[in-house]
């Protein structure tokens, strides 16, 4: 009778509860799989962003770098009879060379004329190069003397950086007394820009022959190089040719382009990856020889559209002239509309527009008005602006 009662008091779940338990289970299993996989998908979502962030902003200091270094190096004329020809880009008929002879400009652009009716600009200056010489320079003063082997001017070294024995360089006769004789480029013969390796710097026409003069030695290229012409050139850019598949349609990659000496072709070095549009706005100073210092006018980038107190042709005249360039160029505006992240299939941009541009100042007329196709309006997207103040192209006040 005991052992019955013991038997009659054991207690198990039954079928009903064990059902409710696992369909709880289930439920809690289900929602922390969702929750698992949206926190994933967000932080997919927000390292792409992160990501598009990152290469934007290392990419786009490379363009702000070679914009300010635009005109460093550049020759402002020639010695007498010693006019020099040199070629840039291959393509000949291009309006943004100044082949054959000119004295060149430190900016050329082309409105509209690039992918996605996009801008084109270019700068021209030795430090805008890939290599490692066009990064170097040093210069020769008539007062700095060596014994050997005949007391005569040295080039200044510094603690690290120098220009080493093959570096190819031009040489630039400075002379802030005497306008006439200033920012000369300084040729062995008249028909070649100075070129030399290191170790040749003293010897004629590079040496400084008044107290005033200094000669300016600029790295361009390497050794094995022979220069196209006696600077570098770098254009910006948005190519087609290969756009990572991630990237929206009708989108290309931003593209730091430099003009082989080689072939005058262009070597790409990619620095923004999905972009839609680039538009360039040029700051300008219309006073006399640009001495007012502040900006009065601004214009796209090939001056056809002007706002302020300047006309189109006053602006396009100072474009066609590298002493209209250094004068009167105070600001350059890049605004670029990039994807930010990936496809994002749940998501819809609030607007089928975007203004490519400062919609709230003076230069309202000229932003760009990008309209998106039904399949971008699945991407996040953002304006990266790039605003410099060239330091370089600027003549003696």
């Amino acid at each position: 009778m005991k052992r019955n009662m013991l038997l009659t008091t054991r207690h198990g779940f039954t079928l009903i509860e064990i059902i409710i338990v696992m369909a709880l289970f289930l439920t809690v299993l289900t929602v922390a799989a969702q929750t698992f996989h949206t926190v994933t998908t967000l932080s997919l979502k927000y390292s792409k962003s992160e990501e598009s962030n990152m290469e934007g902003i290392i990419g786009l200091e490379i363009m702000r770098h070679d914009l300010e270094q635009m005109g460093f190096g550049l020759f402002w004329g020639y010695l007498p009879g010693a006019i020099i020809n040199y070629n840039e880009l291959q393509d000949a008929t291009s309006t943004t060379n100044d082949a054959p002879a000119n004295v060149p400009r430190a900016f050329v652009g082309l409105d509209n004329s690039a992918a996605f009716s996009s801008d084109l600009i270019g700068v021209k200056g030795t430090t805008v190069g890939g290599s490692k010489a066009s990064q170097r320079w040093t210069y020769l003063p008539f007062h700095n003397m060596s014994s050997s082997p005949s007391w005569s001017s040295r080039p200044v070294r510094w603690p690290s950086n120098n220009l080493t024995s093959g570096d190819r360089v031009i040489v630039i006769r400075h002379n802030f007394n005497d306008q006439a004789d200033d920012h000369l480029l300084l040729s062995t013969t008249g028909t070649d820009f100075a070129t030399m390796t290191t170790g040749d710097e003293t010897t004629n026409p590079y040496l400084p022959v008044k107290d005033q003069q200094i000669s300016m030695v600029y790295g361009i290229d390497q050794s094995s190089v022979t220069l196209r012409m006696p600077f570098n050139r770098t254009d910006f850019f948005i190519t087609t040719d290969t756009v990572p598949q991630f990237c929206a349609e009708r989108t290309g990659v931003l593209s730091k382009a430099v003009v082989s000496h080689a072939d005058g072709a262009y070597d790409y070095i990619p620095l923004l990856d999905c972009v839609a549009d680039m538009q360039v706005v040029l700051g300008w100073d219309s006073s006399d020889g640009g001495r007012a210092g502040s900006i009065s006018a601004y214009s796209n980038a090939d001056g056809s559209v002007v706002a302020g107190g300047a006309s189109s042709t006053d602006v396009q005249g100072w474009l066609a002239s590298p002493v209209g360039i250094r004068e009167h160029l105070k600001m350059v505006k890049v605004y670029i509309l990039a994807q930010e992240g990936r496809k994002d299939p749940g998501y819809l941009y609030p607007a089928t527009t975007m203004v490519v541009g400062n919609a709230s100042s003076g230069e309202t007329s000229l932003t760009s008005l990008y309209t998106f196709t039904t399949a971008q309006l699945q991407y996040h997207w953002r304006v990266y602006r790039v605003i410099v103040r060239p330091k370089n192209p600027a003549n003696k006040q």
